[in-house]
């Protein structure tokens, strides 16, 4: 069995620092018998983006799987999104999109991928990811087999959706990324035991990288233990000979000179580096847990028809679906939005409801940072005692030390180099969406009822981009379930300040306006067509995308005429 290590061993010097930052309020919150929420008096928007124009697939899905990946290309200003409904790649341009609001776009046409690629020996199953290099000119995209056991593909098009190449991946590739210069293509190849472990294959877990053109592809395992760290959550038998089939490679950003690519394994709470040039695995490390005993951390963990958000025994795992990275003052970083997924497959199950484990937690002196073990064991019985806490999703094979959850409901900057946490954004989500929404706090992305996902993951953060606006770095993070953008200046990495929350979702009905952000796309001012930076969302419920601007400074159209012009010499001197 794996050794279980204290969770707390990089969150400390957070959780120092951000106590001489916090309000005295939130600091009285921190006693066991406070009910007092834990939020500042206010998050006021000091940044202004607004929703310029919107184009909608027509088909809307409580299930998800809408409008999914969204990808922007600067040369000919059109986006590719990802259509899960019609599995196509649609096509929509921005070539005449201005800042006046209100603007409806319309599809230009639809790439057929499944047709693209089907052959004797392989039957297309999901297109799952797309992304877009304009070094090389391609549109590159990750397509699972229909049998969820067999390799998936890589599919390189031009841009009109030719295809010019195609490549094997392991199973189940989830997400692509094409490095900058053109010369990689590499793949997140989840591997998910679908049919369970007993009826079903539980596949290997991989990175597949490709040369390009060239064609060599190798697919990187987890099968050297030696890179493992002790404290990384297996979850099948928990040893970590089995980690090359429980592993499962989610999402993937490269460092910014392409020779590293760091990988979430989103089911195990951890992040792979992977060294791109030799394919292989440098280290594969745990990112702890949240302790949600600490006022900052502050979370509503109760379903009781009310914004309860307030600190208890709970730690919870991190769990990040998305990465970004980023480079600042020459200290790569890395950035996650922390969601949260439990494991449920068949006989393959590893949550349950706290009613049903509540009895069997015993507290460990020294489990929590803002409480007592009397105190921890005190918030536990009122836990205990109130229904409101039953249905709350909980992780069953972690331990009975804790009540353990899913997900950090919040985004983190990590050090790249040692997963060292430097910030996270702790309850501000819970406590945003309270203050804007309060009658629809914690809802769902498919129904409309108040408080539902506070006994889950609540806003659930999904996907995370990062973009600079007039000298300063941004991260946009999406939540799934409530809807809307966050938007943090990141500048110092150490000290995020909140700058806008943008929801453009329709609360009137269970499923209208913009629901469910599933993947967004920054461009920066010199690419976009309004010479103002944009933030693309696509959302997978409600099958639409939104175009919201951000109101910065415009970009020098002489400029971008003369930077053009500089680079059509270069590519063709007289």
């Amino acid at each position: 069995m794996l050794k279980k290590l204290h969770p707390f061993k990089k969150t400390l010097p957070y959780a120092l620092a951000i106590s001489l930052l916090i309000p005295s309020t939130i600091v009285q919150a921190q006693e066991a018998s406070s009910s007092i929420h834990t939020k500042p008096t206010s998050f006021n928007n000091t940044l202004d983006i607004s929703k310029i124009a919107g184009y909608s697939t027509g088909a809307m899905d409580e299930e998800g799987g809408v409008a999914e990946i969204i990808k922007y290309n600067p040369d000919n200003k059109k986006f590719y999104l990802v259509n899960g409904k019609t599995q196509t790649l649609d096509i929509v341009s921005l070539k005449n999109l201005t800042s006046t609001r209100g603007q409806s776009l319309v599809k230009e046409k639809s790439i057929d991928i499944a047709k693209a690629v089907n052959t004797k020996s392989f039957t297309y199953g999901d297109l799952t990811s797309i992304d877009i290099n304009t070094k090389k000119k391609v549109i590159v995209a990750a397509v699972q087999e229909k049998d969820y056991t067999k390799s998936g593909k890589i599919v390189v098009m031009d841009y009109t959706g030719k295809v010019l190449k195609t490549f094997h991946t392991g199973v189940q590739p989830d997400m692509i990324k094409m490095s900058k210069n053109g010369s990689y293509i590499l793949t997140a190849d989840e591997g998910e035991p679908r049919k369970g472990l007993v009826n079903g294959i539980d596949p290997e877990g991989s990175v597949t990288i490709v040369q390009y053109p060239s064609g060599k592809t190798k697919q990187v395992k987890f099968n050297d233990t030696k890179v493992i760290a002790d404290d990384v959550y297996i979850r099948n038998k928990a040893e970590k000979q089995n980690a090359i089939k429980d592993l499962e490679p989610e999402y993937i950003a490269l460092s910014a000179n392409s020779k590293k690519a760091y990988v979430t394994l989103q089911e195990n709470n951890a992040v792979a580096t992977i060294d791109i040039k030799n394919g292989k695995v440098q280290s594969v490390k745990s990112l702890g847990f949240k302790d949600h005993s600490l006022p900052q951390n502050a979370l509503d963990a109760a379903r009781d028809d009310k914004i309860n958000i307030t600190t208890l025994p709970i730690l919870g795992a991190y769990m990040p679906d998305s990465i970004a990275e980023v480079t600042i003052n020459g200290i790569s970083y890395l950035i996650t939005a922390n969601e949260g997924d439990a494991t449920e497959w068949e006989e393959f199950v590893n949550v349950s409801e706290f009613k049903h484990i509540k009895d069997t937690i015993a507290i460990r002196e020294g489990t929590f940072q803002g409480m007592t073990k009397q105190e921890a064991e005190n918030k536990l019985e009122m836990m205990k005692n109130d229904s409101a806490y039953n249905k709350l999703e909980v992780i069953q094979d972690m331990g009975n030390d804790a009540i353990y959850t899913y997900g950090g409901r919040s985004f983190s900057i990590w050090k790249a180099d040692t997963m060292e946490l430097v910030f996270d954004s702790g309850s501000d989500f819970e406590s945003i969406t309270a203050q804007r929404y309060p009658n629809y706090f914690n809802w769902s992305n498919d129904d409309n009822t108040m408080d539902k996902r506070s006994v889950k993951k609540g806003p659930e953060p999904e996907d995370v981009k990062v973009g600079k606006v007039d000298g300063k770095l941004f991260a946009f993070i999406g939540l799934e379930r409530i809807g809307g953008i966050m938007t943090y200046d990141i500048s110092d990495p150490t000290n995020p300040v909140f700058v806008n929350y943008l929801n453009t979702r329709d609360f009137s009905q269970s499923i209208a306006g913009d629901v469910s952000p599933e993947g967004l796309e920054f461009i920066p001012p010199h690419m976009s067509p309004t010479l103002k930076p944009l933030i693309l969302a696509g959302y997978e419920v409600s099958g639409t995308v939104s175009i919201n601007e951000l109101n910065s400074k415009p970009f020098n159209s002489s400029k971008l005429k003369y930077m053009q012009q500089t680079k059509q010499e270069i590519k063709h001197p007289k």
